[in-house]
C-alpha cells in the first residue's frame, strides 16, 4: 500500500497514535483508567488535527493524507471514536 501525502500530512497518523498511547499512559497513571485516558488523548489528538490542519491550509497550501486534508482526518477519527464508544456503551462489550 502506498502512503501518499502532501505538506506535513504525513504527521496525521503519528499524531493520532501519539494521542492514544500517550493518553492511555497518562490515564493509567493519573486516573487509574487506561481506557478513559486513551479516549481523552485520542479526542485531544483529533482536535489538534482539526485546528492545526485548518491553520496550515488557510493560505491554500495542501497538507493532506491520501488526498484528504488533515483537518478532515481529525473530524473523521473523532466521529469514529464517538460511534465506537456509543456501541460499547449500548452493547456492553
Amino acid at each position: 500500500m502506498v502512503i501518499a501525502w502532501s505538506g506535513v500530512g504525513c504527521l496525521t497518523f503519528p499524531i493520532v497514535v501519539l494521542g492514544l498511547v500517550g493518553g492511555g499512559a497518562m490515564g493509567d497513571r493519573l486516573l487509574g483508567n487506561e481506557t478513559l485516558g486513551g479516549a481523552l488523548g485520542g479526542g485531544a489528538a483529533c482536535l489538534v488535527l482539526w485546528f492545526w490542519g485548518r491553520y496550515l491550509n488557510r493560505n491554500g497550501d495542501e497538507h493532506t493524507m491520501w488526498a484528504v486534508p488533515m483537518h478532515w482526518w481529525g473530524a473523521f477519527f473523532l466521529l469514529f471514536g464517538a460511534a465506537t464508544a456509543m456501541f460499547v456503551l449500548l452493547y456492553g462489550a
